[in-house]
């Protein structure tokens, strides 16, 4: 029987330099997939708050279009043509005391100018919802890569994954609208009803934070910004530190100060608010909304959170004396998940592609009344009522 062979500590990394090449190390191959990360990930995220701001910009003017300036001449127009004799008398003195504008231009704002913003609206739509298709499956492609790389879920590599992707979902979520508010209310009259845009604001994360603190109320936009960014900001990147350092003792008081300051995180309380304020403003008939992408990646940024919190508590990142090595995941599971990611990325290619560049093709028909303007009208068709 042939003796075996045991190796003195100093032999140990020979050998695994001739079973892992230096240039094909998994800790090199992990670092080569983060920098492509964030290549990719850099541009997607600047392009998805460009193209959503864009968009929510051209709603904001197609709201200023269907203003009480715009409406109210086409309704002293209509009010002219039923009563010519009072119209002849009341029309031209009416439009100079309240500077509305001709019955024509008014008129053709309402119908091609709005068109053409509506047009304007679903192209930076699509846009904005490819490239945020192709940060999703960025994601999800390197989270897997680096699963199937180590072959468990709770490693350091797979802990600064989940968390470097909850970083560029926070970035989004806070910097692009979240959501745009629109009153419209409707006053009966004799000649039919006058509908018009009374006001309307885009609302996002940050936005809201820094009109409150501009506008006077620092105590609860402070709290805010401690407990709804700074906070965040600094778990990330603590756990990113952590997930780089190799030190137990400083890992172990890092993850203590981390479970510390998450009691006092105020992420998902912000989320929980601005959904019950969204829901209560459809309740309203006069007034509507329509949420944007900037709320659905803070949101997202909230479940990372939560599972990046998770994933640091049953690892060894933060553990005082070293934790015994997860357990290996099958090769039929890790592959049962890249057909899942196949799967995935193929149905929201395809959903992205029905629901907004075909659609943008589509005829664009002026709504006739700003009661008319959703999520139809303007981005999803299914959305339309």
């Amino acid at each position: 029987m042939t003796p075996t062979a045991v190796l003195s500590p100093s032999d140990r990394p020979a050998v695994a330099e001739a079973i892992h090449p230096r240039f094909v190390r998994p800790r090199l191959v992990v670092i080569a997939l983060a920098v492509l990360f964030l290549g990719g990930a850099i541009p997607a995220t600047w392009n998805i708050i460009a193209h959503t701001q864009a968009s929510t910009d051209a709603i904001e003017k197609i709201l200023v279009t269907y203003s009480m300036k715009n409406e109210g001449s086409v309704a002293l127009d209509r009010y002219a043509h039923e009563h010519p004799f009072l119209g002849f008398f009341l029309a031209s003195p009416a439009r100079h005391e309240l500077d509305l504008p001709s019955q024509a231009q008014a008129e053709d704002d309402l119908t091609s100018g709005v068109r053409e913003l509506i047009e304007n609206v679903r192209h930076q739509s699509d846009l904005a919802a490819w490239w945020s298709w192709g940060l999703l499956s960025l994601s999800l492609l390197y989270v897997l890569v680096t699963i199937a790389l180590d072959r468990a879920f709770t490693t350091r590599a797979v802990l600064f994954a989940l968390t470097s992707i909850s970083v560029f979902c926070f970035i989004i979520g806070i910097l692009a609208p979240a959501m745009v508010i629109w009153t419209a209310p409707t006053i009966p009259l004799e000649t039919g009803p006058l509908s018009f845009v009374l006001q309307h604001q885009v609302r996002g994360i940050a936005a809201i934070i820094w009109e409150l603190l501009t506008g006077g109320h620092y105590i609860i936009g402070g709290l805010l910004l401690a407990f709804s960014i700074l906070t965040p900001i600094t778990k990330a990147l603590l756990t990113l530190f952590m997930a780089a350092s190799r030190s137990r003792p400083l890992n172990h008081r890092l993850g203590q100060f981390l479970h510390t300051i998450g009691k006092w995180s105020m992420a998902d309380v912000f989320v929980a608010a601005i959904l019950l304020a969204l829901y209560a403003l459809k309740a309203q008939e006069a007034t509507k909304s329509i949420p944007c992408l900037g709320l659905y990646y803070f949101i997202g940024y909230c479940l990372l959170a939560l599972t990046t919190t998770q994933i640091l508590v049953h690892s060894d990142v933060a553990a005082q004396s070293s934790a015994p090595s997860p357990r290996k995941l099958g090769l039929t599971l890790i592959g049962g998940l890249f057909i899942a990611f196949v799967c995935f990325a193929s149905a929201s290619g395809v959903y992205t592609y029905e629901q907004y560049t075909a659609y943008e093709h589509q005829p664009v028909h002026a709504p006739s009344s700003p009661q008319q303007l959703n999520n139809g009208s303007l981005v999803l068709p299914a959305h339309q009522k």
